[in-house]
């Protein structure tokens, strides 16, 4: 069962890596065309999260407008942006063209995506530590029995540690810093 875990892990972290890696690639390559958003309206979204003990109250703008892009000269009518704060009619705010949709720079930040990456990675150690020890299951063998019966130890668990290691601070930096 603890080597199904460790499948399972390996598959989870490689299908979200596919899913990032071209939304990361964009975001680091600069595509899209820059352009400015001459705002007509702006609504607010509420969204309620309900806890055990409290309620919270998520506050979401979006943004419509006529987009023009800086160099090209091509306009847009009746584009929807989600912003993080309300802008008064006539208020000019940058906006991103990418594809099909409208995202402000903020958005378009690599550092989520990143994150996303760096913790991939240490899924994909741990996955693979299951996967090669059996660890993982209800009644199986411990942490350290586990480690103990890994695979060509004195490489093994160094390699699957540090890339563990390394995964957890990237993201834990990504998510703090970037």
């Amino acid at each position: 069962m603890g080597r199904l875990v460790g499948l399972g892990l390996l598959l989870v972290a490689a299908v979200v890596a596919v899913v990032t890696i071209p939304e990361l690639r964009s975001e680091l390559a600069g595509e899209g065309t820059d352009g400015t958003l001459t705002v007509s309206s702006c609504e607010t979204h509420t969204k309620t999260h309900y806890g055990t003990r409290k309620r919270s109250t998520e506050l979401k703008f979006s943004c419509t407008g006529s987009w023009a892009a800086q160099d090209s000269g091509t306009t847009y009518k009746d584009v929807v942006v989600a912003t993080t704060s309300r802008f008064e009619t006539g208020a000019k705010i940058p906006v991103v063209q990418v594809d099909d949709t409208f995202e402000t720079p903020q958005d378009r930040d690599p550092g989520k995506d990143a994150g996303i990456l760096a913790f991939c990675l240490s899924l994909a150690a741990f996955g693979a530590y299951c996967l090669l020890t059996g660890f993982g299951t209800r009644n199986g063998p411990g942490f350290a029995a586990s480690w103990q019966n890994l695979p060509a130890r004195t490489v093994t668990g160094p390699v699957l540690g540090g890339l563990f290691v390394v995964g957890a601070l990237a993201a834990l930096i990504c998510a703090l810093v970037l």
